[in-house]
């Protein structure tokens, strides 16, 4: 009876030798896979955090430029013309432009649209035939 139950024993422990070189292989192709997903998803992320730095430079120039023209001491300044004006960031990444339309919403005051351009890729504000970035601020000045 006792041999019995070593040779149950024995065989039990002698079956299990580990694992095949088949399971190994299929084992690091999950892996394998996974990896890969994790590394796409980080690169999707890196894009997406830098087009949001973009944007949020883009919207900060495009509040200062609003604020240094509400600064204006004269209501008839020639950059609060109904001319459309031009300026380009200090980076030159960034292609600011504005116009003001007279008397509106009601007289005596401008409404100013404000307009901050980019691309991703080029430096400059020449070519916007590629994937072109915009930021839109509109304010009214009044004549005090």
């Amino acid at each position: 009876m006792k041999t019995k139950a070593i040779e149950t024993e024995s065989r039990m422990i002698h079956g299990n030798r580990g694992f095949t070189l088949i399971e190994t292989l299929l084992a690091m192709a999950i892996f394998s896979v996974g990896i890969l997903a994790v590394g796409s998803m980080q690169i999707s992320a890196i894009n997406n955090n830098a087009s949001a730095r973009m944007r949020t430079e883009a919207t900060i120039l495009a509040s200062e430029t609003v604020e240094e023209l509400m600064s204006l001491e004269d209501y008839n300044d020639p950059l609060l013309g109904t001319d459309t004006q031009s300026a380009s960031s200090s980076n030159n990444i960034y292609c600011i432009e504005w116009s003001a339309t007279e008397d509106s919403p009601i007289p005596s005051t401008k409404t100013i649209t404000l307009s901050v351009r980019w691309t991703d890729g080029e430096m400059g504000c020449g070519n916007f035939d590629q994937k072109e970035n915009q930021v839109n601020l509109d304010f009214i000045r009044a004549n005090i």
